[in-house]
C-alpha cells in the first residue's frame, strides 16, 4: 500500500470505536475483521484525505495502486474505503468497462469474501453503472452472473435492486435470477429474493410468475423477502 493508503488506514484506526468493531465482527460471524469506523467516517477521511493531498489528481496508476491496497486489506473498512474512493473520485469520471475490469480483478483474486462488503459494492458503485444506461455494464454483468465465485455471482443481479431503471431490465432480472435460483449457495439465493422484493413494487405478476416456476429452487427465505410488499398490500386492514 503506497503512503496515501497508509494515511487513510492510519485516520480509519483514529477513529475505530471498539464497541461497534464488536458488533460487527459478531454480526458477520467473524467472516471478516472490523476496524469499527462507520460509512460516515470512511467517507469523512477520503474527503479530508483528497483536500489535503489532491488524491483525484494524482496519476491513475498512483490512484489504482492506493485503491488496490485498501481492497487487498485485511479489515472490512478498508475495502469500504476502497469502494467508496471509487463512487466519490472515479464514477462518471473513467470508463465503466475500466472500472469493472478492476473489480472484476478484485473478485478473481479472492480480495472480496464476504456479503457485507459485496453488498455495499453493488450500492455505491455498480447499481449507478447500471443506471448509467451503458450497454457493457449489462454485458459485463451477464458475463459475472455464470461466474462460479460465488460473491461476483452474486453482485451481478444485487445492484438491479436499488436501480432507478429497474422497470427496463426485467430480462436481466429474470436471466440472472433464473441462474443465481438454482444454486446451492444461500447468498446467491438470497440476491433472488431481494431484487424480486424490490421489482414487486412495479410488477407483481413478474414475480409470482417466477417463484411459481422455480418453487422447486426457491427457499423460504427468498420467498419471504421476494413477497414482503405483496403480503403488505393483501394484509387486511
Amino acid at each position: 500500500m503506497n503512503h496515501s493508503g497508509h494515511k487513510i488506514v492510519e485516520e480509519l484506526k483514529r477513529n475505530a470505536k471498539s464497541e461497534k468493531a464488536d458488533w460487527w465482527s459478531r454480526y458477520m460471524k467473524d467472516t471478516i475483521p472490523f476496524i469499527g469506523a462507520g460509512i460516515p467516517e470512511i467517507r469523512r477521511i477520503l474527503l479530508e484525505r483528497n483536500l489535503k493531498e489532491g488524491l483525484d489528481q494524482l496519476p491513475m496508476n498512483q490512484q489504482v495502486g492506493l485503491v488496490r491496497g485498501l481492497i487487498k486489506g485485511r479489515f472490512a473498512e478498508e475495502k469500504l474505503a476502497a469502494i467508496l474512493y471509487i463512487q466519490l473520485f472515479w464514477l462518471g469520471k473513467q470508463k465503466n468497462s475500466f472500472l469493472l475490469s478492476l473489480i472484476s480483478d478484485w473478485f478473481d483474486e479472492r480480495y472480496i469474501f464476504d456479503w457485507n462488503t459485496t453488498d455495499w459494492l453493488c450500492v455505491k458503485v455498480l447499481t449507478p453503472m447500471i443506471d448509467s444506461q451503458d450497454p457493457q455494464v449489462i454485458w459485463i454483468l451477464k458475463r459475472w452472473n455464470r461466474n462460479p465465485y460465488l460473491w461476483k455471482a452474486r453482485a451481478s443481479l444485487v445492484p438491479f435492486a436499488g436501480a432507478r431503471s429497474i422497470e427496463d431490465h426485467a430480462r436481466e432480472i429474470e436471466r440472472f435470477s433464473d441462474i443465481l435460483i438454482r444454486r446451492e449457495e444461500r447468498f446467491a439465493k438470497t440476491a433472488v429474493g431481494w431484487v424480486m422484493r424490490e421489482y414487486s413494487k412495479h410488477d407483481e405478476e413478474f414475480v409470482l410468475t417466477f417463484l411459481s416456476k422455480h418453487v422447486k429452487y426457491t427457499t423460504a427465505e427468498v420467498k419471504r423477502n421476494a413477497l414482503k410488499y405483496y403480503r403488505q398490500s393483501t394484509r387486511p386492514s
